[in-house]
């Protein structure tokens, strides 16, 4: 790899960018930044023949080229298949935080399909295995739900919760995910709870019970340090609220120790 100042005009971008969506979102505040300090990140491409195939830096490359650049700082690397593209283009994207979820799901999909697990996504991609979790149960949701969360319909944790409430059942998740965006946030935790005591409940009577009156217990947990930043990247890997994760392993370790009377 190489870095070299590239004419612009002979850049193409590649199918393998992951970034398909909001690519201009924001883009005059980009051109600004770059004009005020100039372009700090090169972007990736490979030679394609007389042209380069541009892998990553997508919407830098748009922003030099409104600005009117002739030139681009580049990294030139040897040519790539497609997978490898589209790893080394979502990989940046993830570190970078600015890939949508659309996006982010999509390109996690297709690696899904190419490897069959999340171990060998994460190794790839140089991220936690957890990250990769969080997000391929929506990679691989039933396509009405990707369409929800893609039109901003649903937030990924609604989804999510629709997901855990649904189980295998593609028509029920559905379901639940087009009334869940109604219900209050206790409303929500208290769904994916009737679930799951009740998993072979329709959605019809799970959103009945959710609205009846319930008894429910706070306790406030004091955790040192150590233990409070373990709550907060758990929550951040699952996707979930840190109540939620503390609920669930308090529930988890009752379940577990046998301390849960069954009904």
């Amino acid at each position: 790899m190489k870095l070299e100042e590239i004419p612009i005009d002979k850049i193409f971008i590649s199918k393998a960018n992951v970034r398909t969506r909001q690519v201009e979102a924001d883009l005059d505040k980009l051109m600004a930044n770059i004009k005020r300090v100039g372009l700090i990140h090169p972007v990736i491409v490979f030679k394609a023949d007389d042209k380069y195939e541009l892998i990553v830096g997508q919407r830098r490359y748009l922003a030099c080229k409104k600005l009117g650049w002739e030139k681009i700082p580049a990294i030139v690397t040897g040519v790539m298949d497609e997978t490898k593209g589209r790893i080394l283009s979502l990989s940046e994207g993830i570190h970078r935080k600015e890939l949508p979820a659309a996006d982010l799901m999509d390109a996690i999909e297709a690696l899904y399909m190419k490897y069959g697990s999340p171990k060998a996504i994460a190794d790839e991609l140089g991220v936690s295995e957890a990250t990769v979790r969080k997000w391929l149960p929506l990679s691989l949701a039933p396509q009405p739900l990707k369409e929800m969360i893609k039109e901003k319909k649903i937030k990924p944790s609604d989804a999510r919760k629709a997901l855990a409430v649904g189980g295998t059942n593609g028509k029920k998740i559905v379901e639940i995910a087009k009334e869940i965006t109604k219900l209050t946030a206790p409303e929500k935790r208290r769904l994916v709870d009737i679930a799951t005591e009740k998993p072979d409940a329709p959605p019809e009577k799970l959103l009945e019970e959710v609205k009846k009156p319930y008894v429910e217990e706070k306790i406030i947990i004091h955790l040192t340090p150590k233990y409070a930043k373990a709550l907060d990247n758990a929550s951040k890997d699952l996707g979930l609220d840190r109540e939620d994760v503390a609920k669930t392993a308090v529930i988890d370790w009752l379940t577990m120790r046998g301390f849960v009377t069954p009904e």
